[in-house]
């Protein structure tokens, strides 16, 4: 039965999802924090496949070396600007915090809006656009869950003022989520999950 664990990370408690289905041998995250606690979480032997990455501000990748030395094969899914961000501490932020992140892998798949991958046979993801709070911003759909990182976050005001951040595209991406997210579980990046 697919199901989903938050982890609150020690970085600015952002949220770390882990996606499996106990019939399989391997896991998918969205986004990652602190790798341990991600590890601590899972049965012995679980693979992670890939990781959806909502956006890519330094408390939503911080864990992304631990977990690509731990999982080399896993796959890190992004928009074209989280990318770049990526690799370029200035564009993630983590040049303001004590240990400035540069992402050691190349494992990196870019998506956009629709696009669809496959987590287990006949369950799928998919990625919507929801920039705003910052040019890498997915929101991602599956079944009844709806993950939104820091697009946004129920009873918060959605985050603007940092570099590439537009409001008015904010408010339009807000919508798109509550849309997405009638009658389904909204997982934000910070804060509890949500039924809309």
């Amino acid at each position: 039965m697919l199901q989903v664990k938050r982890i609150i990370n020690d970085i600015f408690t952002s949220n770390t999802y882990i996606v499996w289905d106990d019939k399989y041998d391997y896991c998918w995250l969205v986004d990652i924090g602190d790798f341990h606690k991600v590890a601590e979480a899972l049965p012995p032997n679980i693979e992670i496949r890939g990781v959806f990455l909502t956006h890519t501000h330094f408390d939503h990748i911080s864990g992304l070396n631990a977990l690509h030395r731990a999982n080399p094969n896993c796959r890190v899914f992004t928009a074209e600007y989280g990318k770049e961000a990526l690799y370029d501490e200035k564009k993630n932020f983590s040049l303001f915090h004590e240990t400035p992140f540069v992402y050691e892998g190349e494992d990196v798949v870019t998506i956009g809006e629709e696009a669809t991958i496959e987590l287990y046979p006949n369950v799928f993801i998919m990625s919507n656009v929801t920039i705003g709070h910052c040019p890498s911003c997915l929101t991602y759909a599956l079944n009844e869950w709806v993950f939104s990182g820091d697009a946004y976050i129920p009873g918060t005001r959605v985050v603007t003022k940092l570099p590439k951040g537009n409001r008015l595209l904010a408010e339009e991406s807000v919508k798109k989520i509550l849309h997405l997210s009638e009658g389904k579980l909204l997982c934000p990046g910070h804060g509890t999950m949500v039924r809309i």
